[in-house]
């Protein structure tokens, strides 16, 4: 690999390390990111290339740059495969001490970015992403109630997912409701987002901003997302560091009436469910993974505490509910 980046790219590296899942590669004064990409992702990459360049013109630190080959190409083929290299020319060490109001500049930055072409933008379009999913979902739902279950997952997956697919019905219809009672506002536009923001992302020994973990979005979606992860990580301690992150981020813009009522529809649709059963199905092509069962239990098990979160979220996250007229759920209550 080495001998590709010095063939390819120029790049003559003193020291290798991993950042995340990725190889890195430090010259002495730059670190080199070396990602493998596929073919399918050519227009992925046009706009994770224009995203990288508008969040670093408008100001955002420690985000790479999209660094060419020698013949002026960024993508390379090694073998069967295609990479590209990512240049960090600074970078940070150490976590945010305000990861939200990081967040918040991290998405002023990357307001109002537009790109010719829509494979990345999610924005408006949560209600048919949602049913798109759960329809997956039940058909797969549907074969094993057919076919007989082939074990303790399947069979916890036949008995749960009614009540998810409610779930899910729930939060989709909060979501129409939403779009048809609130007008948005100034903050309620485009930005660059995370496909899943967490408290980990920001955290590694060298931080590193994705291009790969982007697309564009409401801003309330990496706030949702970092929301369910503290809970499902603490679920215990959940109301302070909640109250912190959103007082963080609202230090620099506020979230709407709009914007709150998205952020709730988002926490009500049961993601972590979805990933459950898509990573227990992506993984039985190869073998069946007996630690699939313990989370799904883990999550069922959680279920009515989660309930009551949601019951009580807008409290707990010290959202001016009354004064802005936010509705609970009653499937909650």
């Amino acid at each position: 690999m080495i001998q590709f980046l010095q063939q390819e790219f120029g790049i003559f590296p003193g020291q290798s390390f991993k950042i995340r899942q990725y190889d890195a590669y430090y010259d002495g004064h730059h670190i080199y990111i070396l990602i493998k990409v596929y073919e399918q992702e050519q227009e992925e990459l046009q706009v994770r290339y224009e995203m990288t360049n508008y969040l670093r013109q408008n100001g955002e630190k420690f985000v790479p740059a999209f660094f060419a080959a020698t013949d002026g190409r960024f993508v390379k083929q090694l073998d069967e495969n295609y990479y590209i290299v990512l240049k960090l020319e600074q970078w940070r060490n150490k976590p945010y001490q305000f990861p939200g109001r990081r967040l918040a500049y991290f998405h002023n930055h990357g307001k109002y970015f537009r790109s010719e072409k829509d494979v990345l933008n999610r924005l408006g379009k949560w209600k048919e992403l949602w049913e798109s999913r759960i329809d997956r979902l039940e058909k797969i739902w549907q074969q094993n109630v057919m076919n007989q279950p082939n074990n303790d997952f399947e069979r916890l997956f036949i008995d749960s997912f009614p009540y998810y697919a409610g779930m899910t019905e729930n939060a989709i219809q909060y979501f129409v409701d939403t779009t048809i009672d609130e007008q948005p506002t100034g903050f309620d536009v485009a930005t660059v987002c995370h496909e899943r923001f967490t408290m980990d992302t920001w955290t590694d020994p060298i931080i590193l901003k994705d291009p790969f973990d982007w697309i564009v979005d409401h801003p309330v979606r990496d706030i949702a997302e970092w929301i369910r992860h503290v809970y499902f990580s603490q679920p215990q301690m959940v109301q302070k560091p909640i109250q912190k992150f959103i007082q963080d981020y609202e230090t620099q813009t506020s979230l709407s009436p709009f914007a709150w009522r998205l952020l709730y529809s988002r926490l009500v649709l049961p993601i972590h469910y979805f990933q459950c059963i898509e990573l227990y199905y992506a993984r039985l092509a190869d073998n069946f993974d007996n630690s699939m069962t313990g989370e799904i239990k883990k999550i069922l098990n959680q279920s009515g505490d989660y309930e009551r979160f949601l019951a009580h979220f807008y409290d707990m996250a010290g959202a001016p509910h009354r004064s802005l007229q936010l509705p609970k759920l009653d499937w909650f209550n």
